[in-house]
């Protein structure tokens, strides 16, 4: 009966063991991905116009382990679109694997506006007012 109990928690113990190492082995697999992911640069100039409906368009290059790779982005806004403008976005790609990995759909939703003064003479022209 002790020898059975004894088999009983060696088991156990045995179990345990196994556990702990295959958490071990994938924390550490976790962390050799981590480290092999990469950082890089993008650049995007983008275009956009429209009145009412908004339509953008522009192209971007991400640099990456020394090499160039171009692409090209597009969007479209619905809301208070007056007008047209060109922005220059310029920041970092981070955990990359490869040029790949910035591949896809990006959506975002934002909101903004203008204040415009009361009277025309806060831009230094117009009739003034008494």
């Amino acid at each position: 009966m002790a020898a059975a109990f004894g088999a009983k928690v060696m088991r156990k113990s045995f179990l345990h063991v196994a556990l702990v190492a295959l958490l071990g082995i994938l924390w550490l697999a976790g962390i050799s991905t981590a480290l092999h992911a990469e950082t890089g640069s993008v650049a995007v100039v983008f275009t956009k116009g429209g009145l009412i409906l908004g339509v953008g368009a522009g192209e971007g290059v991400l640099t990456l382990r020394g090499r160039h790779y171009p692409f090209t982005v597009s969007g479209v806004s619905v809301g208070a679109t007056i007008g047209a403008s060109t922005t220059k976005l310029v920041g970092q790609a981070l955990n990359l694997r490869g040029p790949a990995s910035i591949e896809g759909t990006y959506t975002a939703v934002g909101v903004g506006g203008a204040h415009l003064p009361a009277a025309p003479e806060a831009f230094g022209y117009g009739i003034p007012m008494a």
